[in-house]
């Protein structure tokens, strides 16, 4: 009996034994990740693009990395962790993008990882022809002149990133806003096709100009003012001494002429001999449209020839966006006005053009603009 017992006990243990050896080997799991560029990511052509892929195994070791850009395999990435710079070839089109990254393990195991991105190409900023400037924002290309030290637009800021009806000029509350003459409508490219916005420029509220919400304002007598605002990098937006310094250049250069003409009861004619007519030297000829007829030639009769335009800073007249809500060009097109960085006690400074005199017109640091009107902006460089 004790001899069968452990017959039992021997056939018992050598199934369990074989049991054992037939256990099946454990599975291996991989994992792996495209962690740059991400999902939905906008990648310029014109740039190298960065990816960045890694991997997991649990068991055993990974044997395979694929990485495809497009069609396209890289043979220089067969490991992980990698980070690897890829070049976009010039024949490479614009659009949808898939980077697909595939790991295989020595154990037969496989994961992959997708990532669709969207290909753009930005232009490169073309050179300037001398005597030009190109905003990069938009590659506008604008006339520039220097007059004794400094270096100023010859034409209106056309920057241009957003338009607004001229109505919501009444209800905006320290919200930058762009105006174009005349443009009743909120579709930028139509703007810009129209005659008004390739004359006159934009029409920035104040708020525009500075290219802050709620802005307020700078030191009026800076040099420079120390305020980019809505200019372009390596510009800015002047102060009143900034103008101030133009029109002492120019008038220290011009001749004198004939001003400040009156007569007294007796018929006895006084003026003053040593004037200087610098609004004609700083303004601009248009065939139409331009400078209406001044009405104080008896005062000041040099202004009866009109702008002469001598330093090529062609001012014209280039109406406003009333903070009422509608466009206006001042009567017999008179007047053309600019902002400059200071706030008075109310509304913000300006900087002004009138037939009526040979001088420039500035803002008193009591009495602005409203900052809710659209007005021109010329800019300086720095």
């Amino acid at each position: 009996m004790k001899k069968l017992g452990f017959l039992l006990f021997l056939v018992l243990g050598l199934t369990a034994c074989g049991d054992d050896n037939n256990d099946p080997a454990p599975e291996q799991h991989v994992t792996c990740a495209i962690s740059s560029p991400t999902e939905g990511a906008t990648i310029d052509i014109a740039e190298k693009m960065t990816i960045k892929g890694e991997a997991t195994v649990d068991i055993g070791q990974i044997s395979n990395v694929t990485l495809k850009i497009g069609d396209k395999q890289i043979s220089e990435v067969t490991s992980v962790p990698f980070s690897y710079e890829y070049t976009f070839e010039a024949s490479q089109a614009v659009g949808a993008l898939k980077i697909e990254l595939t790991v295989k393990g020595d154990q037969g195991a496989m994961a992959t990882s997708e990532v669709n991105v969207t290909l753009k190409k930005t232009e490169p900023t073309p050179e300037p022809e001398e005597g030009k400037m190109i905003d990069p924002r938009d590659n506008h290309e604008y006339k520039i002149v220097t007059i004794g030290e400094q270096i100023w637009m010859a034409e209106n800021l056309a920057y241009l990133p957003s338009v607004s009806k001229p109505e919501d000029a009444a209800t905006s509350d320290g919200d930058p806003l762009y105006f174009v003459f005349n443009y009743d409508g909120e579709d930028v490219n139509a703007a810009k096709a129209t005659k008004e916005y390739k004359t006159y420029g934009v029409l920035y509220n104040w708020y525009a100009a500075m290219n802050q919400k709620n802005a307020t304002g700078g030191d009026a007598e800076a040099i420079p003012s120390g305020i980019q605002g809505i200019c372009p990098s390596g510009w800015h937006l002047p102060s009143k001494a900034e103008w101030k310094k133009l029109e002492n250049f120019v008038a220290d250069e011009l001749a004198p002429v004939e001003g400040n003409v009156w007569t007294d009861d007796e018929g006895n004619k006084y003026s003053d001999k040593d004037c200087k007519n610098v609004w004609s030297a700083l303004t601009g000829k248009l065939d139409a449209d331009g400078w209406g007829e001044s009405g104080m030639i008896d005062e000041n009769p040099d202004l009866a020839k009109g702008p002469r335009d001598t330093y090529g800073f062609n001012v014209i007249p280039a109406g406003q966006c009333y903070q009422s809500g509608s466009f206006e060009m001042p009567k017999s097109q008179s007047r053309t006005d600019f902002w400059s960085t200071d706030q008075a006690t109310y509304g913000a400074g300006t900087v002004y053009f009138s037939n009526m005199s040979y001088g420039l017109g500035y803002s008193s640091d009591k009495g602005g603009i409203q900052v809710k009107r659209g007005l021109s902006v010329r800019c300086v460089k720095d």
